[in-house]
């Protein structure tokens, strides 16, 4: 599979003008409605790169606008020059004139000439960028405005009348930024930068055999088996009967591949793997003998049986090479079963999206010999616009990104404890004459201390 090929019946992000996304399922021979914006069928971008811009026309059928090389509509460009491989004629930018402040400026739909009903009409007829033009020309107070007033304003205009989208691919960051503004609560208010954190610290990399409690939607799993590569394995452990991957069926991940790296387990039978039942071998005659469907059956049950005695025997043996919890569950009960699983020098990171429960479980750590200097660590990154004598913080932006714990799992060796004898602050001496009392009253003040155990 092609990752820069628009796939059919693969989920792709939609960017409209709005600076919005969508996300959708392009079916081939199906229609794709975008509200205001139009709808087109899919079969017109299927097999196509991704970071095209296209523009919607009124049979629904699309115009490429853009393309990552830069801009090139197709309505200025000649077909025969195109061929005879001559420069298309470039217009020169306008020089920008200083225009004042908006200090005499006043919002006034009177200032607008075009009724509504006119720029319905427009809407049937025109494109976009003719109605744009249409609008800025009937506007009375347009030249009124500052400059960058005026940049504003065209950009209000082509996010509300433009009908082109970007069809972008799915990743992690993409579903990130998908829901951090539909609902942030089911990806657990993660962010990007959340999300990076967590996969550094742990390690992550092709190869590697990780534990994940994951409450995102399979989120982090997913972002997990794209810096992995395709190989390694992923223990997911899930409270529920099944596991929530409902966000990572986005991502377009063969279902071959998930298989073959996700092996789900629910948190019973990992805390009580005696309370699992055993499969009974059936011979070759037995199974001859037996429907179809219950055949079936015993191959799944066996083949379920066979892997689960697998990941008992892999955290028996200690050989994770990291653990990853995104989850509500209280945590000290989870680390004390699942440290044990880790190698040494292997990481363990947990997520939450409140503080107290890290620092709670950070406190059981440093008194654990069996993971190395617990730290809470916290990501906030505050986005900028960027232009030319006008860059500065954006005035708003949405809350979240969490907390992260993160430690290193060692093995502690116990060595013989020595003492010391001390005596206590004015303690009495021990006197010549022998007196029962007083060496019992000195001994006492005597204690053995012993060494501390060293990791």
């Amino acid at each position: 599979m092609n990752e820069d090929i628009i796939e059919p019946n693969n989920y792709v992000f939609i960017r409209l003008p709005s600076a919005t996304l969508r996300i959708t399922k392009l079916a081939p021979r199906s229609t794709i409605h975008l509200g205001k914006f139009g709808s087109f069928y899919a079969d017109d971008i299927i097999g196509k790169s991704y970071g095209y811009t296209y523009e919607i026309k009124d049979d629904k059928h699309v115009d490429t606008i853009y393309s990552s090389e830069g801009l090139f509509p197709s309505s200025t460009i000649d077909a025969d020059e195109e061929e005879d491989g001559a420069e298309a004629e470039i217009t020169p930018v306008p020089e920008e004139k200083e225009v004042g402040t908006n200090e005499n400026t006043r919002d006034d739909p009177a200032v607008q000439k075009l009724s509504m009903t006119e720029i319905e009409a427009l809407k049937k007829t025109a494109s976009g960028e003719k109605i744009i033009e249409t609008v800025i020309k009937s506007h009375a107070a347009f030249d009124k405005k500052s400059v960058y007033s005026q940049e504003k304003y065209k950009r209000r205009k082509q996010q509300k009348f433009l009908r082109r989208f970007t069809p972008c691919s799915v990743g992690s960051c993409e579903i990130i930024e998908y829901f951090q503004y539909k609902d942030h609560h089911r990806i657990l208010e993660l962010t990007s930068e959340s999300l990076g954190l967590i996969l550094s610290l742990a390690n992550i990399r092709p190869g590697g055999k990780y534990i994940v409690i994951d409450e995102t939607g399979g989120l982090v799993a997913g972002a997990m088996m794209e810096r992995m590569g395709g190989e390694g394995m992923i223990m997911f452990a899930h409270e529920n009967e099944h596991p929530n991957m409902d966000v990572m069926k986005f991502m377009n991940f063969p279902e071959a591949l998930v298989a073959q790296m996700i092996k789900t387990i629910n948190l019973f039978e990992l805390f009580y793997p005696e309370e699992e039942e055993d499969v009974k071998v059936l011979s070759e005659d037995t199974l001859s003998k037996m429907k179809s469907s219950r055949r079936g059956q015993y191959y799944r049950r066996l083949a379920r049986h066979v892997e689960l005695q697998s990941i008992f025997q892999r955290i028996c043996d200690g050989l994770f090479d990291g653990l990853i919890l995104a989850t509500t569950l209280e945590t000290k009960p989870l680390l004390d079963k699942l440290i044990p699983a880790l190698q040494g020098s292997r990481q363990l990171v947990v997520y939450n999206t409140a503080k107290e429960p890290l620092v709670a479980a950070s406190h059981d750590l440093i008194a654990d010999l069996r993971v190395l200097a617990p730290t809470i660590l916290e990501s906030r990154v505050r986005k900028y616009q960027v232009f030319p004598g006008r860059t500065h913080p954006e005035m708003t932006s949405k809350s979240g990104g969490g907390y992260v714990l993160w430690g290193t799992r060692v093995l502690p060796s116990k060595v013989q404890a020595g003492g010391k004898k001390r005596r206590k602050p004015n303690a009495p001496k021990p006197t010549s004459n022998g007196d029962a009392a007083n060496k019992a009253n000195v001994a006492e003040t005597w204690r053995e201390v012993p060494t501390e155990t060293v990791a």
